[in-house]
């Protein structure tokens, strides 16, 4: 995993490059998280709202099917 920012720039933007296993970690835990939290505690346990996070875990799934078979 690498992390890149740049502190010249005032937006906050992060770059990170994940391997597709860290990807698909990183979904996965998106998904266990959104399945074992209910609705009253997700917002005060995660820090956001779950459709903010359902988008997140969408645009990685759509980013995910655009990666090529990498063998094994």
């Amino acid at each position: 995993m690498q992390l890149e920012f740049d502190p010249e720039v005032p937006v906050a933007e992060v770059r990170l490059t994940l391997s597709v296993d860290e990807l698909e970690t990183f979904w996965s835990s998106l998904r266990e998280t959104l399945e074992a939290l209910d609705e009253n505690e997700f917002h005060t346990r995660v820090g956001f709202h779950r459709q903010e996070v359902r988008r997140l875990q969408g645009d990685l799934a759509r980013a995910m099917n655009t990666l090529p078979d990498v063998p094994e």
